[in-house]
């Protein structure tokens, strides 16, 4: 491979991880799917939206002729008459080039990304004459949608509503976690390492640029990120954005994603009527619109995950069902009922009164000062072991190696008698205010007890810090300081493949792969305190850190546990307001302590030892 200088903005070069690539170059359309896929890492209808227009032509055409090679060295391309060549070559990043051999990356757009050559594709004229005519055809339709989105714009404009909308799109920007997509050859981003589309230490971002320059004078591309980030931001907020992430955003694939989204919500019998002409903004409301209608449905919101490049992709269970036992928490939770309510549970009691009555019962317990015979090194009373209990389970359900769940520790802070109060006691707020319970499956046994003690409280932290990110972003936009960092929260389950990867906080605590269910979701009522209504107020989260990745079944048993989760904060929410303020208060779950359910296994091999052998390839 010929390397040309440069960096990864990820952090590490991506390109490692299509090592072997030249083992299937004989045919160029098996290499490039290997290189595309990230060693088939990447699913095949995601890594494609990575491509450039040309790219994709290329690709696409390719796929038609496998017995074409790819060599290695352009000295060695060798086909009778062959009028073209083309040169395939990656970025740190990830993204691959197969464009005419001449090509050379644009000094303007690398931004110290280095480029490396991985070969060169000789082809016939008939197949070059294909690949022109498909790329020009996707250059019309792009063109097409192009024209229709500036003419969506040229209306905002005359509106007047573009300055308020530029500002909207800056600030909505600065507060999802990460931002990363291209525009033809240009990477846009604001993630980890890397940002060039907001002000920083190091100078103005790319959008701000754009308050200084006449709208008349924008360029196509231009228009495009503008409308397009709004229009996003219209139909699911910030998150929306990351579904973008890694891959090439062009106005043909921004409504292609809107509709796509559209046919979703129909499959699943929403009912909306949608004009042939809508803009392109009529139609990110629509969508916006369903995604509120799913309260009390059967079916599910959730996104995929891809850690490589922060792709979020929002899809939906059409009707939730497990092959869980549906009684499995009657037998899990049966000695705590017996000690807390009184009785044997009965078979047809739901779970949504039967984790109620425990809930309330362990508030009166503990309360009442009644010891809880079930204290942990974490939990020191009855909710508390309630809490862990969950979080155990839902190892046990998913088979995973850890989860964990945090929240606020005195809801009391957010019950005030004035919105005046309550903002200045959510602006006083610290991470040490909030707590995660951690339940780990056999660390004492599988790792060094200083390894273990590191996961656990890095994660543990960790999550007290994003839950301290997450509150303000259930207030208004405009209550909440300038000075105050914050996110969106999390309004839907999630499920992550090779999260470990770029995020160091990841690395750290091995999180190769992972499912969060935020509560309440979208398909329930948010929760309310004092009258203001909170999502991401706590969360059920699983992880992996080797073997095979979560399953939708997996998901599913994730998500029951955060509804178990919500009867816990259903009867806290109405303790605060039985109490007139005074609050329960989570004393235990300190960084560092945690429960380990023992495996009680013979392991061969540690799995930190496991865990660095898979990463071997990224050191």
């Amino acid at each position: 491979m010929k390397k040309e200088s440069g960096k990864s903005h990820f952090g590490f070069d991506m390109v490692e991880l299509v090592k072997g690539y030249e083992l299937h170059a004989d045919s160029a359309a098996n290499a490039l799917e290997y290189i595309l896929t990230q060693g088939n890492r990447y699913p095949i209808d995601h890594a494609i939206e990575a491509l450039g227009i040309y790219d994709i032509a290329a690709f696409e055409a390719l796929q038609w002729h496998p017995h074409i090679s790819m060599s290695l060295d352009l000295d060695n391309v060798a086909y009778a008459g062959s009028p073209s060549v083309l040169v395939a070559r990656i970025n740190s990043l990830g993204r691959l080039h197969l464009r005419p051999a001449s090509w050379e990356p644009d000094e303007e757009n690398t931004d110290d990304i280095s480029y490396t050559t991985l070969g060169f594709i000789a082809l016939p004229l008939t197949l070059l004459n294909d690949l022109n005519s498909h790329h020009e055809l996707a250059l019309q339709r792009e063109r097409n949608a192009s024209q229709r989105l500036r003419a969506d714009m040229d209306q905002m404009f005359a509106s007047g509503e573009l300055e308020t909308v530029l500002d909207s799109v800056i600030d909505n920007v600065e507060h999802v976690e990460s931002v990363c997509f291209y525009v033809g050859d240009r990477f846009h981003a604001l993630i980890d390492r890397y940002n060039n589309l907001v002000d920083s230490k190091a100078g103005p971002g790319y959008l701000s640029g754009l308050r200084k320059k006449n709208y008349d004078a924008w360029s196509d591309d231009e228009v495009l990120i503008i409308a397009g980030l709004h229009a996003l931001f219209l139909s699911g907020r910030s998150v929306r954005f990351e579904e973008f992430n890694g891959i090439t955003l062009t106005a043909s694939r921004l409504y292609e994603k809107l509709q796509h989204l559209v046919s979703l919500y129909r499959q699943v019998g929403c009912q909306f009527d949608l004009r042939h002409d809508a803009s392109v903004f009529d139609i990110a409301r629509t969508i916006r619109d369903q995604t509120t209608k799913s309260v009390g449905q059967d079916w599910l919101r959730y996104r995929w995950t891809y850690g490589l490049t922060f792709q979020k992709s929002e899809r939906i269970i059409n009707k939730v069902s497990s092959s869980e036992d549906p009684a499995v928490h009657l037998s899990e939770f049966a000695q705590e009922y017996r000690e807390l309510v009184g009785g044997e549970p009965e078979q047809a009691l739901d779970e949504a009164t039967f984790f109620r009555d425990l809930a309330y019962a362990a508030i009166e317990h503990d309360s009442g000062d009644v010891p809880c015979p079930y204290k942990s090194e974490s939990a020191h009373g009855w909710i508390e072991h309630l809490i862990e209990k969950i979080v155990a389970s839902s190892v046990i359900a998913t088979q995973a190696d850890y989860a964990m769940s945090s929240s606020l520790r005195n809801l009391g802070k957010l019950l005030k008698a004035e919105r005046s109060e309550l903002l200045a006691s959510m602006h006083t707020l610290t991470p040490n205010d909030f707590y995660t319970c951690f339940v780990s499956k056999g660390f004492t046994e599988h790792l060094e007890g200083s390894v273990a003690h590191m996961i656990a409280s890095t994660v543990q932290k960790r999550m007290m810090f994003n839950r301290w990110h997450f509150i303000p972003g259930n207030f208004d936009r405009k209550e909440v300081s300038l000075d105050r960092h914050w996110y969106y929260p999390p309004l839907i389950p999630d499920i992550a493949i090779h999260a470990d990867m770029h995020r160091a906080a990841h690395s750290k605590a091995q999180v190769k792969y992972s499912i969060r269910s935020p509560g309440p979701d979208m398909s329930r009522p948010p929760m309310e305190i004092g009258g203001q209504r909170y999502r991401g107020f706590y969360d059920i989260r699983v992880v992996r850190m080797r073997g095979e990745e979560f399953s939708l079944e997996d998901l599913v048993r994730t998500r029951r546990r955060a509804l178990w989760m919500e009867k816990i904060f259903d009867a806290l929410v109405a303790h605060l307001h039985r109490g007139g303020g005074k609050s329960f208060e989570i004393h235990g779950f300190e960084a560092g302590k945690y429960l380990d359910l023992r495996t009680k296994t013979e392991v061969v091999e540690p799995v930190v030892q496991k865990v660095e052998q898979e990463l071997a390839l990224l050191s």
